[in-house]
């Protein structure tokens, strides 16, 4: 078993700040988080990398919410719960897509400019929806909600932004938590709060092929898992079907938007093929896309398959699309003329901390949302641009948990605690110079892309779990790529377990030697924490 700390620290020792509530993390979960526990304290966000930059930023597909005259309340929990395939938590599912309409229409307020038809918002299609239901902004949604929560956040006082801060580990003594120990300018801090939220994003970057930004390496799930974090459904992860596919490119996500208005998928002879996969064909779930995607390429002898959007009319592609337009243009792809050369990319975990609908965790002050949260929305696989409308809304409800906790917390109560690493004999190990961080990060990606990614088998995940214990030394890090590293290899592990126990196939977890669904035996999630190393 991994050590508590990764990091050998003594908070009596090192500088201090102190704060109400402590949010890590800029995506749209945490800036929301932060604009609520504002009105009630002083907030810290600390950010990995700068404010604007996580996986919202990224999103291009929009926000579903059942806000159009054709679409109910009912729909929308009808799709999210058929996409999660038995494993949904049917009121969270239900407390976030009515919740979400107030936080979309708070949005607008807040300056949010959504694409319109005439004078209503326009809604698109996307994959296993069976409305038109998502609001966007071309296909830029995820730029458009950071900049607006960003710049509420910025009219607001009170809130104090730490720009390239890496939170390292939750510092927790009872099962309680006080805050972070985080490396700050080359400086390592103690960040005391009354109430900490978890924002961190995903871990897309443990594959070798992701659509996920480079700060997306699992830090928040790794912590929370060290600090004693309930963690359920770790086997869920979900790779989206087209990524852009070109040699020396980064794999760009190219939004499902695009078969929603009508893209369809070709292989390698120019083939449809979508429709002998799934009686939606291009919009079938993500998961069986990203199945039939590699299918192809493997019965073709091909590196990718093609998305084909010529047959629409051109100013309608580059008015919808403009910066998948520009950006194919920049690599010499004009896809008004040209096919889109894809193919899958892990691009969104289902799974995380286990948290309740106020966003609580089992560790007492530690609240989680956004997507190193698991609130039950997702079950085994997201249905298309929920992930947004699960930010906007668990971000509030974490904040006002926090409040409601912080309210019994003295200052005192934190800001006088002595947190320390364990300096016993045993523990005095520190990592070798000569061990190369690089490589042990590429190797960790390229067996996880290549034994538990889109299709796994015993054989496989076991050959993974043997390769990483390999790797784990056990030891205290001292750089930001080693502590990148260890939370890699601790999610990765994670992964590899979960999916060894689910001896079945659903949503986004797929196995070849147990290829049916198993209601019978697991309809049911798998939780682990670490002070029980147990699978219950």
């Amino acid at each position: 078993m991994s050590r508590r700390y990764i990091v050998r620290f003594d908070s009596a020792k090192l500088p201090k700040i102190e704060t109400d509530f402590l949010v890590i993390g800029s995506g749209s979960a945490g800036l929301r988080a932060a604009i609520e526990a504002n009105q009630h304290g002083d907030v810290v966000l600390m950010t990995k990398s700068v404010l604007k930059e996580s996986n919202t930023r990224y999103a291009q597909g929009g926000i579903a919410v059942a806000m159009s005259k054709e679409d109910t309340i009912a729909f929308h929990v009808e799709d999210t719960l058929k996409a999660g395939v038995g494993l949904c938590d049917q009121t969270a599912v239900g407390v976030m897509v009515e919740e979400g309409i107030q936080r979309v229409l708070e949005m607008i307020q807040w300056g949010a400019n959504f694409d319109k038809e005439g004078d209503t918002l326009g809604f698109t299609m996307e994959a296993a929806h069976q409305r038109r239901r998502i609001v966007h902004r071309g296909d830029a949604t995820g730029q458009e909600t950071t900049d607006v929560l960003v710049r509420h956040l910025k009219s607001q006082d009170g809130v104090k932004v730490i720009e390239h801060a890496f939170a390292i580990d939750l510092m927790t003594q009872d099962d309680t938590c006080y805050g972070v120990i985080a490396l700050i300018e080359d400086t390592l801090y103690c960040v005391f709060a009354k109430a900490v939220i978890l924002a961190t994003g995903g871990l897309g970057r443990i594959y070798q092929c992701t659509s996920n930004p480079n700060v997306a390496t699992g830090d928040g799930f790794a912590a929370a898992w060290r600090a004693g974090c309930e963690m359920m459904d770790m086997e869920f992860v979900q790779f989206h079907p087209t990524t852009l596919f070109l040699i020396d490119a980064p794999h760009y996500l190219i939004s499902e938007a695009l078969r929603g208005e009508g893209g369809v998928l070709i292989n390698s002879r120019g083939e449809l093929f979508m429709g002998k996969y799934h009686e939606m064909a291009d919009l079938a779930p993500r998961d069986v896309v990203s199945r039939a995607v590699l299918n192809e390429m493997q019965l073709t002898g091909a590196l990718c398959v093609y998305l084909d959007v010529t047959h629409l009319k051109p100013d309608f592609i580059r008015n919808r699309f403009p910066t998948i337009y520009q950006t194919c243009q920049h690599y010499g792809i004009d896809i008004t003329t040209d096919v889109i050369p894809v193919r899958s990319g892990a691009h969104f975990m289902m799974g995380g901390v286990r948290t309740n609908l106020n966003a609580e965790t089992n560790i007492r002050g530690l609240y989680a949302c956004g997507e190193v949260a698991c609130t039950g929305v997702h079950g085994a696989n997201r249905l298309a641009s929920n992930s947004l409308l699960e930010c906007i809304v668990f971000g509030t409800r974490a904040a006002k948990a926090a409040i409601e906790y912080a309210r019994t917390i003295r200052k005192e109560d934190y800001t006088r605690m002595r947190i320390r690493s364990d300096d016993a004999a045993s523990a005095h190990q520190t990592a070798p110079q000569e061990f190369d961080l690089h490589a042990a990060q590429e190797s960790i990606r390229e067996t996880m892309w290549q034994n538990a990614g889109i299709l796994r088998n015993e054989r496989d995940l076991n050959a993974t779990v043997d390769k990483l214990e390999t790797l784990d030394l056990n030891c205290y890090w001292n750089s930001i790529e080693a502590f990148e590293f260890q939370n890699m290899l601790n999610v990765a592990k994670l992964i590899a377990d979960a999916a060894i126990v689910r001896t079945e196939s659903r949503g986004a977890h797929y196995r070849e030697d147990f290829p049916e669904r198993d209601d019978t035996q697991w309809k049911q999630h798998i939780v682990v924490r670490r002070s029980a190393p147990r699978l219950f």
